[in-house]
Formats: C-alpha cells, sequence, structure tokens
C-alpha cells in the first residue's frame, strides 16, 4: 500500500458528492445535457439549490439582475456556468469542517484560482471547463491532510507563511513524502472527473516534470496569480513569481499581462462565496 493510500484508507469517510454533481463531471466538455433533467435534479437537493442560486446571483455571473430559480439560472449564465458552478457547490459541501483551516478563504481561493485557470486556459487554446475544474480542485488533498495528520498539517500551515507553490509542496514532501497535489489527484479520480483534471492536478505543484499536460501548467499560474491578487501585490510582483518557463510552453509570451491582470482583479472583486 502506498503512502497515499494508506492517508485514504485512515479517513473517517471518504467525502461524497451528490448523485447529479457526478452525473455533471462525466458530462465536462460536452453540450449534450438533458437540461430538463438537470434543472429537476438540482431543485431535489435543497442545500445544492441554495448554494447555485446564491452563486448564481453573486456580482461574477448576474450583476444587477436577480436570478430567482434554476431555470432563470440557466437562461441567464448558460450550461457550461450553470455546470460549473453546480460542480463547485457539490465539491465545497463534500467536507464540512476542517481544523485548523478557515474553509470560507480556503474556498475563496480555490475559486478564484478556478475562474483564472478558466480565463488562462482559453488564452491557451485548452478546454475551459477542464481548466476550471482543475483549479477549483488544485488544493482540497490540502484537506484531507489536515483531517488525517493535523499535527503534520499545522506544522506545515505554519513553515509555509508566503512560501509559493512549488515551496509549499516541497515542504510537505518533506515530512509525508508526497504533497497535497498527489493527494488532489487521488480524490478526483476517486470522484471520476476526467484524466486531464487528474493530470492536472497531479502535476499543477511541478509543471515542468516530464508527465506534466498544459493544464498543469495553467493551474500553476492561475494559483500562483491568484496568491498575489489576495496579497495585494502589484503587477509586476505578480508577475515575477509566475513561471515564465510555463508560460513559454503555453505560448502565453504576448499575452497583454497588464490588461489581464486588471480582468482577474476585477474577477477577485467580484468574487462569491461557496461556502456558506
Amino acid at each position: 500500500m502506498t503512502p497515499i493510500e494508506r492517508l485514504f484508507e485512515r479517513l473517517p469517510e471518504l467525502p461524497t458528492i451528490p448523485a447529479i454533481v457526478q452525473e455533471l463531471i462525466a458530462s465536462l466538455g460536452r453540450d449534450d445535457v438533458d437540461l430538463a433533467s438537470l434543472i429537476a435534479k438540482v431543485r431535489e437537493d435543497q442545500s445544492l439549490s441554495a448554494r447555485v442560486l446564491r452563486l448564481a446571483n453573486s456580482p461574477y455571473y448576474a450583476g444587477r439582475k436577480s436570478v430567482g430559480s434554476i431555470e432563470d439560472a440557466v437562461a441567464m449564465i448558460g450550461l457550461n456556468a450553470l455546470r460549473a458552478i453546480v460542480i463547485a457547490s457539490g465539491v465545497a459541501g463534500a467536507i464540512s469542517k476542517v481544523e485548523g483551516i478557515s474553509l470560507p478563504d480556503f474556498w475563496k481561493h480555490s475559486q478564484l484560482t478556478a475562474r483564472l485557470a478558466s480565463s488562462l486556459g482559453k488564452l491557451a487554446g485548452l478546454n475551459k471547463e477542464f481548466a476550471y475544474a482543475a483549479g477549483l480542485l488544485h488544493r482540497i488533498g490540502q484537506l484531507l491532510i489536515q483531517i488525517v495528520v493535523p499535527e503534520i498539517g499545522n506544522k506545515v500551515l505554519a513553515e509555509c507563511r508566503n512560501l509559493s507553490v512549488g515551496e509549499l509542496a516541497a515542504l510537505e514532501r518533506l515530512h509525508l513524502t508526497f504533497d497535497h497535489s498527489q493527494v488532489s489527484a487521488e480524490l478526483a479520480r476517486k470522484w471520476f472527473f476526467p484524466e486531464e483534471i487528474v493530470g492536472a492536478l497531479a502535476f499543477y505543484t511541478r509543471p515542468e516534470q516530464e508527465g506534466a499536460t498544459p493544464y498543469a501548467g495553467i493551474v500553476n499560474l492561475a494559483a500562483s496569480i491568484a496568491f498575489g491578487i489576495e496579497k495585494g501585490q502589484p503587477d509586476e510582483v505578480i508577475l515575477s513569481h509566475i513561471n515564465h518557463r510555463v508560460v513559454t510552453q503555453l505560448g502565453l509570451e504576448e499575452v497583454d499581462w497588464p490588461e489581464e491582470l486588471a480582468k482577474m482583479r476585477e474577477a477577485a472583486g467580484a468574487g462569491e462565496t461557496l461556502y456558506a
């Protein structure tokens, strides 16, 4: 049994997601979704419905127009955005409490990373939905580590203030022999996310390593930029911290970064609350 398998064996229970979320995960990248069936199933789950409507009414999605029903949400934001909201809501609801971690702050960062990954994915000519889902899940393994081995999780949290994504993962490997990205990938595999997303999660902390996919690079950039925006760093500091080899690999050298960062800061300011 591998160390990661032992970690999952020690979980009190495997986090679960609603059946409708599993269905939508299986449909990622496809447009042939039965909308009537989707709406009916979301409505059946009151907790999920409440989350979806709250997110659909956030400034990022709805602006000034109020969304009063799941049908309104579909009409307002479209299938792909609704699918993203339902998946995000289901994933965020899978873990209700983690000692030592503020879940509202955790999901705020994850949601911002997801939105930035979607934007970067579009610029790189990749599937935006895959990029969004990978960004959303990129740190969920940290929650499982904190649940199973809180003494190590707390030690890492105390030591990793202001560290980069790669340095945080290296610190975890020092204490555990594996890092949160590998745990995130294993949970995504158990939840039957597409292999493109599983691979992105497994390698996002080491996007230049052999076997890493372009989606790993997208998530690495998105997480780094999200961290800088949340810290209030100026553009030049954010850009000095991103992995420029990954920028080149993804063909993003010619991007107007000041313009894109302005859009990303706007997205951060219109962020919604996944966890409440």
